[in-house]
């Protein structure tokens, strides 16, 4: 092995990167250097020819984490490196259902994901929920669907149809009245038996209207990302099709891994070499599921791991290394030593500063004292410090306080506190009205994104407007939302107008085509064919062509069953084949099942063969076609519909049998539900085409522009073109003038966000759809902006998880709220509480300082109980009011 890759390394350290035959479990407690090993194992593996860089995968638990390991891989691995697949699990979940929404599922592979906030005004559009949704119960609603999720993957529910699955999930929950109550307990302890009552009888029902929302809208929740996923590796082809692209696989942070996500990534372990790393003293996400006592042992079991701990901390001073420890053996006992048998030591030997204890009347005094122990630092570490404390509603109170002190002093003195919520930037209004815009480009389904752009930027259009044609009666005709924008359907006045007259001159193409893999960026395809529709729905040409790809098949054969000999036997040059396929298509309406894929991998296609790509193609498809008229199937899938609609005609995986069924299912839906109904959607379409024309156009021309432009080029046209800017210009007070201008500088944030991430190389849809899974999967943007302008956060324990800081104010060490009161008498609970104690206190790289007030309003508190299980000689107690 390369010398360089072990150098600087300690030999526990050295034992990880050198050690590549072995399964390990690595017990790494924060600050020992575990990145930067993991960045060295990866140089080691792909230095010695061992796997490729695309066959080591390396899973963590945030955004952050995920950049700062791409960073350390290419620093250590440089080029060789580019290709290790880093991702957080909803990431690898994201791309895992991606690619395999053609053959594996019946989600739409242009699907979006939604954010909490996004789900949320989804459950409130549902006509079942409004009832309860004004109440301030979202979140509790919210958090009941998650768990009717969960439940279908953990008891292995594959009946076949989804959304009935999930409502069986919901009727389990509803039976089990202890977990039932768990959701509809308040934050006070105690239960909303309106809601629980409610719930227990409309649950199911709005399981089923919640999911199928969804999928009307072409998108996933996060939930349905970890759930979606793991059902499908269930499958035995995916599973095995998926397995064989790793050879190493390593999972960080492995303590904060629910059970549903171990499961789901340990179906991919059989043959791999799989490193597991964490620390389990700093679980703090059991409330989401994270066990990973219950993981540990199933991984000793299955794999039998050599166990590597590191000792060495390269992050405390020795003083608050020791006081950490120590704290943690006097809050765990004797457990704590099976973990971490041998004592840890600083490597810096620097034995540091005590850790500063004070006790203060309120919390403005509280927050008195925090500002001037900052204020007191040289200015140029004051923005190396952080306030943290237990919950959002305290860190609340220490900003009021704060700011309060601040607004006192000239602004020249003033120290730049900020709190964690002013870093959501992906939720904020005008970031979610930008990215509203951007997501249609994409997805021309997206009911939610156009709700809000026409309640917002769109004149004359209202909620009673859209009320109106999301009523039963618009949708028993075919009819969504998102018709009104369309440009063809405004044009032929139906939704359906281009696809009938197309049909009339019999210029319609059904196409499907078979690939090497299901990743549209880098498979080729290999087989493509395509049929020509007459007026009468019947074939009228043929065009069938095997294609040879530059990689083999692999175990995509056990889909299609095209063989690399057929492909070198048959197989036609790729240039020629597709030139022909476009020649054959020219100028038709193309149809598909699940279409977006197909016009997706042959765009992908045509670009690495440097070959012109059509770019805003008219389609149908078939997929979306059923939905609308057939929303409670027990799925989508072709070979389903086939089936039921047309038993004369099967599917199979085999691209011309495939358009052969697609043909005849659109048959049936012409003649049953598209043809009869004409003349009602031509009425509907007349009454409002004038008032929807403004936005479709400007929609469309967004569109066209997403073929050519950058994500933040887009970015920039929809402030110019779209109204953003104008809308918020148009703002007259001088409140609402100061608001403009802070809402103005969020979105050149979210501008910059777009370029910085941005491959220049990509296909600039492909770029996009990048940019908007990142403005779903990402919670916060903190680290990067605190790059950019240095400020002094305000946060809970849990967003400054993979955080550290020179100096950590621990605020708000009341008992009772840290720990919470509800946790004092279940010993499970309060356990967590102690490691989040303990994951706070290893923050602090130099200094630490605890804090807390006696008096909230009547309440009166006494210091944390966790202050105790600190020993005396590392803490330095300021007793009384802070002076």
């Amino acid at each position: 092995m390369d010398e360089a890759i072990l150098h600087g390394l300690n030999a526990e350290q050295r034992a990880v990167v050198a050690d590549l035959d072995h399964h390990i479990l690595l017990n790494a407690p924060a600050g020992t250097g575990k990145t930067n090993v993991l960045a060295r194992r990866v140089a080691a593996i792909v230095e010695s020819g061992r796997a490729e860089g695309a066959q080591i995968l390396c899973l963590t638990f945030t955004n952050r984490a995920c950049k700062e390991l791409k960073h350390r891989i290419f620093s250590t691995a440089h080029e060789k490196g580019l290709d290790v697949v880093v991702k957080t699990i909803h990431g690898f979940c994201y791309s895992l259902i991606k690619e395999e929404s053609k053959a594996g599922s019946d989600v739409c592979s242009d699907f979006l994901v939604y954010d909490d906030e996004d789900c949320k005004n989804i459950v409130a559009s549902l006509p079942l929920s409004l009832d309860v949704s004004a109440r301030g119960r979202m979140q509790n609603i919210q958090n009941f669907i998650e768990a009717s999720k969960k439940y279908c993957a953990l008891h292995d529910c594959q009946s076949g149809d989804v959304l009935a699955d999930f409502a069986a999930g919901a009727a389990a929950v509803c039976r089990d009245d202890g977990c039932l109550r768990s959701f509809c307990t308040n934050y006070t302890d105690s239960v909303d038996a309106e809601l629980e009552q409610w719930l227990a009888i409309n649950g199911v029902d709005l399981m089923e209207q919640y999911a199928a929302a969804l999928s009307a809208n072409h998108a996933l929740d996060f939930e349905d990302l970890i759930v979606r996923a793991s059902l499908l590796l269930r499958q035995d082809d995916v599973c095995r099709r998926w397995q064989n692209r790793f050879a190493y696989i390593a999972i960080d942070e492995m303590q904060d891994t629910s059970d549903i996500e171990y499961d789901l990534i340990s179906r991919l372990f059989p043959g791999r070499i799989i490193l597991l790393c964490g620390d389990y003293f700093q679980t703090i996400y059991e409330w989401r599921g994270s066990h990973p006592d219950a993981i540990l042992r199933r991984f000793t079991a299955d794999y039998h791991p050599v166990r590597i701990t590191f000792t060495i901390n390269y992050r405390a001073t020795e003083t608050l290394l020791q006081a950490s420890s120590d704290c943690l053996a006097n809050l765990f006992g004797p457990s704590v030593a099976s973990f971490y048998p041998a004592p840890g030591t600083a490597a810096g030997h620097e034995q540091g500063e005590p850790i500063v204890a004070v006790e203060t009347a309120h919390f403005m005094e509280e927050a008195r004292w925090i500002f001037r122990q900052i204020a007191a630092l040289p200015p140029q570490e004051r923005t190396r410090a952080c306030i943290m404390t237990r919950t959002n509603r305290c860190n609340k109170v220490i900003w009021n306080g704060v700011r309060s002190h601040n607004e006192g002093l000239p602004p020249e003195q003033r120290l730049p506190f900020t709190m964690i919520d002013q870093f959501q930037l992906f939720k904020r209004q005008e970031c979610k009205d930008v990215t509203a815009f951007l997501r249609l480009t994409m997805n021309k389904h997206d009911a939610l994104s156009l709700k809000r752009i026409l309640l917002r930027f769109a004149e004359r259009v209202g909620r009673r407007t859209i009320d109106t044609i999301e009523s039963p009666s618009y949708r028993r005709l075919g009819l969504g939302l998102c018709d009104f924008i369309d440009g063809d359907a405004l044009a032929f006045g139906d939704p359906f107008g281009l696809l009938l007259t197309a049909l009339e001159k019999g210029n319609v193409v059904v196409f499907d085509v078979e690939s090497t893999g299901t990743d549209t960026t880098r498979d080729d395809i290999i087989q493509i064919a395509a049929i020509r529709l007459n007026e009468r729905c019947e074939i009228a040409g043929k065009f069938n062509a095997y294609v040879r790809p530059s990689r083999s098949v692999g175990d995509s054969y056990y889909i299609h069953h095209i063989s690399d000999e057929l492909l070198r036997r048959e197989g036609r040059d790729p240039k020629e084949a597709l030139a022909d396929f476009l020649r054959f298509a020219d100028g038709a309406v193309i149809v598909g099942h699940n279409v977006s894929y197909d016009l997706r991998i042959l765009r992908s296609e045509l670009r690495r063969l440097s070959m012109d790509s059509p770019d805003d193609i008219a389609y149908y498809d078939t997929l979306d076609i059923f939905r609308r008229f057939y929303p409670n199937l027990p799925n989508h899938k072709l070979s389903y519909l086939s089936n039921r609609f047309t038993p004369d005609t099967q599917s199979s995986h085999d691209a011309f049998d495939d358009i052969v069924a697609t043909a005849a299912i659109l048959r049936y839906a012409l003649d049953e539900h598209i043809r009869p109904y004409t003349a009602q959607r031509r009425s509907c379409i007349a009454i409002y085409a004038s008032l929807f024309k403004p936005v479709s156009e400007k929609l469309h021309e967004l569109r066209q522009l997403s073929y050519t432009q950058r994500p933040c080029e887009l970015i920039a046209a929809v402030m110019l073109r779209c109204g953003v800017k104008d809308y918020y210009e148009g703002r007259q007070s001088r409140t609402e003038q100061e608001e403009h201008i802070d809402r103005m500088e969020n979105i050149r944030k979210l501008y910059s966000l777009a370029k910085e991430t941005d491959t220049p190389g990509q296909d600039p849809r492909d770029a996009l759809t990048e940019f908007l899974q990142l403005t779903a999967l990402s919670n916060s943007e903190l680290d990067s902006l605190l790059e950019k302008k240095p400020q002094i956060p305000i946060i809970t324990v849990h967003q400054a998880k993979g955080l550290e800081f020179d100096y950590v104010f621990l605020a708000c060490l009341q008992d009772g709220v840290f720990p919470l009161s509800r946790t004092a008498d279940d010993s499970r609970e309060l356990d967590e509480e102690k490691r989040l104690f303990y994951v706070a206190m290893t923050r602090a790289r130099k200094r630490l300082f605890l804090s807390w007030h006696r008096r909230e309003g009547k309440h009166v508190y006494g210091p944390s109980r966790f202050i105790a299980a600190i020993p005396g000689q590392y803490l330095l107690q300021e007793a009384g009011q802070a002076k």
